[in-house]
C-alpha cells in the first residue's frame, strides 16, 4: 500500500497516474487492460531503449547502426532462434498471458503513433535515419528469451576449459601436470565455499541427491577418446559461447548486459519489527537510462508494484498485497557442450545413428552495405559452436531450457496472485532457467528456492570438458530435490550469487570457492534482531569493503612484518574509500601476487583478462599455504612471494605517481555516482498486513525529461523513496 503522502499525490483520476518521480501507477479493470496501459507508459519513458533491446535480441542492430554491430548480429544468427521459433514459444503461453503480450504491444504502438504525430519520437531515430516499426509480441518474446538466457543460465564453459588445457600443454613448467592445474582452477565442489543456507537450515542436508562426480581416470579416458581441435580453432568458439560481441553491443546501448545480484530475507522471529523483511538488489549493470524501469498495477484482483524491463510485460521483482519476492542469478550449470563425429556431407554421429546437420540461413541487413548471409548449423541437441574439419568433429551446445525459456515467464505470471509458500512451490516447479528465488508473505512465511531444470548427468564423465553423445542426460533433477529452505531456524537467508548448499557442485565453472563475496554481506547481518537499517547498512558496506582483504590480512602481515616500505599496506583495514592510499596498494598487490604465483607456471592464459579471471583469490591463498596440487611457490617461501609482490606493487604505485585510491563510479546524466557495487535497482519491503516498500532506481524512470535523473541524488546518499500501488 502506498504511504499516505504518496497516495495523496495519486488521487487524480485516469488509468495512468505518475508520482513525483514519474513512476507510472496503472489502474484498470483487468490485468490485460493494465498491461496495455503499461506498454503505453513504458514506451513513453523508454522507447529508444526498447528499440535497441528488440534489435539486439533479434540480431538487427547493423541494419540501422552499421557494420560495427554486425558481429553482435552474427552471434545471434549463429546461436539464436528464428522468428518462427520465437512465435512458437509465444503460442505455448496460456491464453491469458498471450492476451497480455498482445495488449502490451498495442499500448506501445499507441504511443509510437502518438509520438510520430506529435513529433515526439526520441532523437535517436532521426539521428540514425529511421522510424520505429510497429511493436510486436515477438519483440517482447525475443527480449524475454534473451533475459532468461543471460540471467538464468550457468555452465557452458567446456570449450573454454578445453582451451585452457590445450594451453597448459604448451607450458614446460607444468608438463605432465596439466590435469593437476585444471583441478586447481576448476574444483567440482569446494566444501569451504559459503552457502545460501547452512546445513542446519538445509532440509536435504542429511540425504542430498547424488551429484555428478568423476575420477582422474574418467577424465583421462574422456580426453583420450575426444577428437582434439587446435587451440586456434577453440578460441573463436569460446568467444561465441561467451557472447562477447553481443555483450559489448548491449553495454553500448543501455540494454541488459551483466548479472550478479544480492538478496536478504529476514523472518518474523528475527525481525526487529516482528514482521518479515525482504531486500532485493539485482545487479544488471548501470547505464543511462537505467537497464530497468518501475511501475505499479492495480486491478480488482491484482495489486502489483516493482521493477520491469522495458519491452517485457512483467513485474520481475516486486511485491503484491500478499507477497514480496526477489531474484538473483543461480549460476546452475544448465548447459553442456557435446561433441559429435563428423561423417562428412553435413552428417554426424549421434549415438549409433547418423544425423544430418540442419542449416538455418539468415540474411543480416547492414546499413550502407549489401546483406550478409549467416548460416547457423544445428545438431538435434542444439547449435554448433565449432566445426573442426581437421579433427573431423562438431561441438554443439545443449541446454535444458532449449525452446522453453518462455515457460519461466508463464510461471512468473502466477506470482501476482500467490499468497503462501505452497503457491510459490507451484510457481517454482514450472521455471526452466536458473534463479535463486526469495520470498516473504504477509502471513509470516519466508523462503528460498533454487530454480531451474538441472540435468542429471551420467556418472563417470568429467562435466568440465566436452562430452560424447553417450553421456546423455538422465532427465532433470526432481523439484523436491533442488536446494530450498522454508522458514529457516536462523531466521535469515542471504545470497550474493553464492553456492546454494554444501552438496551442490561447480560443474564446469569455478564459481564457488574458498573465498566469495557473500561473506561480507553475511558478516553485517549477525545481530540477534534485524531491521531495515541493518539491511541498508549491509548493502552500503559491501559497496565499500574489499572482498579479499580479511582473508589475506594474516598472510600479508606475516610476510611483510618489518618489511621497509610496507607500513601503509600493513595498516590497511579493508575499506575501499576514495582518497586513501592503502586500498590502491592492496589492489596492486593482488595483481602482482597473481603474477608472482602463476605467471611462470601457467603463463597469461592467452590474454591478461582471462589470466586474472581464471586465477581466483581463493586459489592464490591455497597456493601460498601449500594446499594446491601444483606447487606454484617454485622453491620460494610464502613470505618471499608476498614480499616480491609487495615490492612490485610499490614500484608500480611509485611510477604511477603515488596516487590514492579512486574507486569506480557509474554514469548519470549529471555527474556520476560512486560505489557502483550495488543493485541496479534496490527494494526493501516490510510484510505488514499490507506490505510497505521503498526502492531506488538511478538515474530515473525515464530516458529524457525531468525524471531521467531525479534518483541519482538518492543513490549518491544511499536513500530510498516510497514504492507501492494505487488502491
Amino acid at each position: 500500500m502506498l504511504p499516505v503522502i504518496l497516495a495523496c499525490a495519486l488521487a487524480q483520476q485516469g488509468p495512468i497516474v505518475r508520482d513525483g518521480y514519474g513512476v507510472p501507477h496503472i489502474q484498470a479493470s483487468t490485468l490485460t487492460q493494465a498491461f496495455e496501459h503499461a506498454g503505453y507508459a513504458v514506451a513513453q519513458d523508454r522507447l529508444w531503449q526498447m528499440e535497441n533491446s528488440r534489435r539486439l535480441a533479434r540480431g538487427r542492430m547493423a541494419e540501422v547502426f552499421g557494420p560495427n554491430f554486425f558481429a553482435s548480429d552474427r552471434e545471434v544468427a549463429l546461436t539464436g532462434y528464428t522468428d518462427k521459433e520465437l512465435r512458437a514459444q509465444l503460442d505455448l503461453l496460456r491464453p491469458e498471458l498471450r492476451e497480455v503480450y498482445a495488449a502490451y504491444a498495442k499500448g506501445v504502438n499507441a504511443w509510437i503513433a502518438e509520438a510520430k504525430g506529435a513529433g515526439k519520437l526520441p532523437p535517436g531515430y532521426g539521428a540514425n535515419g529511421f522510424e520505429p516499426e510497429p511493436w510486436s509480441e515477438v519483440d517482447s518474446v525475443a527480449i524475454a528469451v534473451r533475459m532468461a538466457q543471460l540471467f538464468g543460465s550457468g555452465g557452458g564453459g567446456e570449450l573454454r576449459n578445453l582451451a585452457a588445457l590445450q594451453y597448459f600443454r604448451t607450458r614446460q613448467p607444468i608438463r605432465g601436470r596439466e590435469l593437476d592445474a585444471l583441478d586447481d582452477l576448476l574444483p567440482n565442489n569446494d566444501p569451504r565455499a559459503i552457502t545460501t543456507v547452512s546445513p542446519e537450515d538445509d532440509p536435504l542436508a542429511s540425504n542430498p541427491p547424488k551429484m555428478p562426480s568423476w575420477s582422474r581416470a574418467d577424465t583421462e579416458k574422456q580426453l583420450a577418446a575426444m577428437p582434439m581441435p587446435s587451440l586456434l580453432e577453440l578460441v573463436p568458439a569460446v568467444r561465441l559461447q561467451a557472447f562477447e560481441e553481443t555483450q559489448w553491443a548491449a553495454q553500448e546501448t543501455a540494454t541488459p548486459y551483466k548479472w550478479g545480484s544480492y538478496a536478504i530475507v529476514v523472518g518474523k522471529e528475527r525481525s526487529a519489527t516482528g514482521r518479515p523483511w525482504l531486500l532485493s538488489g539485482p545487479q544488471m549493470g548501470h547505464a543511462v537510462p537505467s537497464i530497468v524501469h518501475e511501475l505499479s498495477i492495480s486491478t480488482p484482483d491484482v495489486k502489483l508494484a516493482g521493477m520491469d524491463v522495458p519491452g517485457v510485460p512483467a513485474v520481475i521483482i516486486g511485491h503484491t498485497d500478499k507477497l514480496a519476492w526477489g531474484l538473483t542469478t543461480g549460476v546452475a550449470d544448465l548447459q553442456d557442450v557435446y561433441y559429435f563425429q563428423d561423417l562428412g556431407s553435413d552428417r554426424y554421429r549421434l549415438g549409433d545413428a547418423e544425423r544430418e546437420v540442419t542449416k538455418v540461413e539468415r540474411k543480416v541487413l547492414v546499413k550502407g552495405e549489401e546483406p550478409r548471409t549467416v548460416v547457423q548449423q544445428r545438431t538435434d541437441w542444439g547449435p554448433v559452436l565449432l566445426h573442426s574439419r581437421g579433427a573431423k568433429v562438431y561441438f554443439a551446445r545443449r541446454t535444458s531450457y532449449w525452446k522453453r525459456e518462455m515457460e519461466s515467464w508463464d510461471a512468473h505470471f502466477d506470482l501476482y496472485k500467490s499468497a503462501t509458500s505452497q503457491d510459490v512451490d507451484r510457481f517454482g516447479r514450472r521455471v526452466s532457467v536458473a534463479f535463486n528465488f526469495f520470498y516473504a508473505t504477509t502471513n509470516g512465511e519466508i523462503g528460498w528456492r533454487y530454480l531451474g531444470r538441472f540435468p542429471q548427468r551420467k556418472e563417470g564423465y568429467d562435466a568440465r570438458l566436452p562430452l560424447p553423445s553417450e553421456a546423455v542426460w538422465q532427465g532433470d533433477l526432481p523439484f523436491e530435490q533442488m536446494p530450498h529452505a522454508r522458514n529457516p531456524k536462523s531466521g535469515l537467508i542471504a545470497n550474493w550469487n553464492n553456492k546454494p548448499v554444501a552438496w551442490w557442485p561447480n560443474m564446469d565453472t569455478p564459481a564457488w570457492g574458498r573465498l566469495f563475496r557473500n561473506a561480507i554481506l553475511v558478516r553485517e547481518l549477525t545481530g540477534e534482531k534485524l531491521g531495515p537499517a541493518d539491511m541498508e547498512r549491509a548493502v552500503w558496506t559491501v559497496a565499500r569493503r574489499s572482498q579479499e582483504w580479511d582473508a589475506f590480512a594474516p598472510i600479508v602481515r606475516k610476510g611483510l612484518s618489518g618489511h621497509p616500505g610496507a607500513q601503509v599496506l600493513l595498516g590497511y583495514d579493508g575499506w575501499r574509500l576514495d582518497g586513501l592510499v592503502a586500498p590502491r596498494l592492496f589492489e596492486l598487490f593482488l595483481v602482482e601476487l597473481r603474477k608472482q604465483l602463476f605467471e611462470a607456471s601457467l603463463g597469461n592464459f592467452l590474454n591478461p583478462e582471462f589470466f586474472n579471471q581464471a586465477l581466483q583469490p581463493g586459489l592464490m591463498l591455497d597456493a601460498l599455504e601449500g594446499l594446491s596440487k601444483v606447487d606454484y611457490l617454485n622453491g620460494r617461501s610464502a613470505s618471499q612471494v608476498v614480499k616480491a609482490a609487495c615490492d612490485a606493487a610499490l614500484a608500480r604505485w611509485t611510477s604511477a605517481g603515488s596516487g590514492a585510491y579512486i574507486g569506480p563510479t557509474f554514469r548519470a546524466p549529471t555527474g556520476s555516482v560512486p560505489y557502483p557495487e550495488r543493485g541496479t535497482y534496490i527494494q526493501i519491503v516490510e510484510l505488514r498486513d499490507r506490505p510497505v516498500g521503498r526502492n531506488v532506481l538511478p538515474p530515473g524512470v525515464a530516458e529524457s525529461g525531468p525524471h531521467a535523473d531525479d534518483q541519482s541524488d538518492l543513490a549518491r546518499a544511499w536513500l530510498y523513496k516510497a514504492m507501492g500501488y494505487r488502491d
